[in-house]
């Protein structure tokens, strides 16, 4: 219960999900025109170390551009992604 409490609310796992500019995915989208597409596929990469599926390549792009901005929807996502039951570590 700890750890599942930790993941969803803790400091660690906010800022994980946060993009920072040095990082990879922070090159796609601190660029002139972000390219989101690119950044979607890194972040299933980095998390769940798989390629999306056009189904959720489609989910991540609505979830991606309902955030204030392109930084704060990648962070919703990557949040999402390390909360979802594919990475969680308990069952």
């Amino acid at each position: 219960m700890r750890q599942a409490l930790m993941m969803l609310n803790g400091r660690l796992t906010h800022e994980a999900s946060r993009v920072g500019e040095l990082e990879p995915i922070g090159e796609l989208l601190f660029a002139a025109k972000p390219d989101v597409p690119a950044a979607i596929q890194l972040a299933y990469l980095e998390i769940l170390t798989r390629e999306p599926t056009p189904d959720e390549i489609s989910e991540a792009k609505d979830i991606v551009q309902q955030g204030q901005t392109v930084l704060d929807g990648m962070a919703d996502l990557r949040w999402i992604l390390l909360n979802c039951n594919e990475f969680r570590f308990l069952r």
